[in-house]
């Protein structure tokens, strides 16, 4: 059976249980507050019939039937009761509405309490022989006990008497059980609507495969309600997070800033981010997504975050964008090497002894200088390795770069990783390259150093600078001043920055200088 037929019927069921019981009840109810009433009334007339003292004394002494009989059916045809009985101690009647029944013994039953004890008392009786209200009571005279009088209505004149408000009330419960089965058949299309015609079994099924498909993603799945609680997530997701089922319901403030930060400024400004690397801790970057969650009227109810592990693949990049570098670098190198050599040979042909020995000393000295401050000064092999490698590069583009002799690294902070550093280094310097290749006289100066508050990296050139139109939108993703596919190296950058916590620093004077300031945050 389809769910909108089965909560029609457990509906309709459960309405006509629970307003049948009310509607028996209540008429039970009313007909026992009728009867009680009659019963009163029927003890009433009993009483007065008792005290009129010509009964007394026909009772007592007379015992004339008839005499009785007159003034007891003339006094009843006055009322709405069917009988009023009259009799002695013996249970001998003196009244009857049948004559023919006067001076025989009362047999219908009910009257020993009233002859033997002298009780006044109500019965409904509900017998064989009689289904009636019956009210008794003693008849007295000069103090003795002469007999009893009952007075008598049947059923059928109480229900005459309530009839039509037993109508009235049958109808009212019918009328509304009818619309109860009209409420309970709309609140189960409404049930089903709901549920977008769905069955119990389609949505477990849905609700099993959605499990699947969720668990079997390699992309991370988390979501989150208006509060910010935790509702979702996937197995990418609790491993990435190191989350547990315990953690569902709870708040997403307890988590990451960065990646906390992003879903609540969606969830606040009802706009969807894409495609957004969020560092999490050092080594670790994410891809997210966060889209909004809305339910079947268009209503923001939460967000759904879906990332990936971006770590392995920009490590992947990043040794494929190295083993470029360093074929560059070396095809640099050289291609310097190759020119040099041709100059020694040209002085040696022209037997310029002296000034080809003069020319290598030069070389050699300023190698030499390069090598000792790397060597000694940047303990760090990996940026010892990118400064050298830009060098060279800056040397063949006949640019002058000098690495200051103060520049000293003994540790790193950290909050960020070596490859980062280097990135950072290598985008500037490269940077720097560029724009002063189109000039003569090009001078780059680096200062690297390291101590007990953080990193300083101070890169400054030459060149023409920024210019007005891009200043203040240089962190931009896709701003570039060339051509080709680029404008990623300095919002790279500020990425690597801002996740360390760091701080960047543009002036432009004579040239353009970047201060850049990492800090040396502690592990928790």
């Amino acid at each position: 059976m389809k769910l909108q037929y089965k909560i029609t019927l457990y509906m309709t069921i459960m309405l006509i249980i629970v307003i049948g019981g009310i509607g028996y009840l209540n008429f039970e109810q009313v007909k026992n507050t009728v009867e009680n009433q009659m019963g009163n009334n029927a003890m009433d007339l009993a009483v007065t019939i008792a005290s009129m003292e010509n009964i007394q004394r026909n009772l007592a002494t007379e015992k004339d039937y008839n005499d009785i009989q007159g003034v007891i059916e003339s006094f009843r045809k006055k009322t709405r009761f069917q009988y009023i009985i009259v009799m002695d101690m013996e249970g001998i009647k003196y009244s009857y509405p049948y004559e023919k029944a006067l001076g025989k013994k009362y047999i219908s039953g009910g009257e020993k309490r009233v002859l033997e004890n002298g009780e006044s008392y109500v019965s409904a009786d509900r017998n064989v022989l009689i289904s009636a209200i019956r009210a008794f009571t003693p008849i007295y005279y000069n103090g003795e006990q002469v007999g009893a009088v009952l007075v008598g209505l049947l059923n059928d004149t109480v229900y005459k008497e309530i009839s039509a408000h037993i109508f009235n009330f049958k109808m009212t419960l019918l009328v509304g059980l009818i619309i109860a089965i009209i409420v309970s058949y709309l609140l189960s299309f409404n049930i089903k609507k709901t549920i977008f015609g769905l069955e119990p079994k389609e949505i477990a099924l849905l609700l099993g495969e959605r499990n699947l498909i969720l668990q079997s993603l390699k992309n991370g799945i988390l979501a989150i309600n208006q509060e910010g609680d935790i509702i979702l997530f996937n197995k990418a997701a609790k491993e990435i997070f190191g989350l547990s089922e315990k953690d569902k319901g709870k708040s997403i403030l307890n988590f990451n800033s960065n990646y906390t930060d992003q879903l609540l400024e969606v969830l606040q400004t009802k706009k969807s981010l894409y495609n957004e690397e969020i560092k999490i801790k050092p080594g670790k970057t994410l891809l997210c997504s966060h889209t909004l969650l809305q339910d079947h009227k268009g209503d923001v109810i939460g967000v759904v975050s879906s990332f990936q592990d971006l770590t392995e693949v920009k490590q992947m990049a990043e040794e494929l964008t190295g083993i470029k570098k360093i074929t560059n670098d070396l095809r640099a190198q050289n291609h310097e090497f190759m020119n040099k050599l041709h100059t020694i040979s040209g002085l040696i042909q022209l037997e310029e002894y002296n000034k080809a020995i003069e020319y290598i000393s030069d070389i050699s000295e300023q190698r030499q200088e390069v090598l000792g401050t790397l060597n000694y000064k940047i303990k760090n092999v990996h940026i010892a390795g990118i400064l050298l490698a830009k060098y060279n590069k800056a040397q063949e583009a006949k640019v002058d770069l000098v690495i200051d002799p103060d520049s000293k690294i003994t540790s790193l902070p950290y909050n960020i990783t070596v490859d980062e550093i280097c990135s950072v280094i290598g985008n500037l310097i490269e940077n720097a390259i560029d724009e002063l290749v189109k000039l003569n006289g090009g001078k780059i100066s680096v200062k690297i150093k390291s101590n007990d508050d953080g990193l300083y990296i101070r890169i400054k050139d030459n060149g023409p600078g920024i210019s007005e139109e891009i200043k203040e939108k240089i962190f931009n993703r896709g701003v570039t001043t060339k051509s080709g596919q680029r404008g990623y190296g300095l919002w790279n950058v500020k990425q690597i920055v801002d996740n360390a916590k760091g701080k960047i620093d543009v002036k432009l004077d004579e040239g353009t200088e970047w201060n850049i300031f990492i800090p040396k945050e502690r592990r928790n």
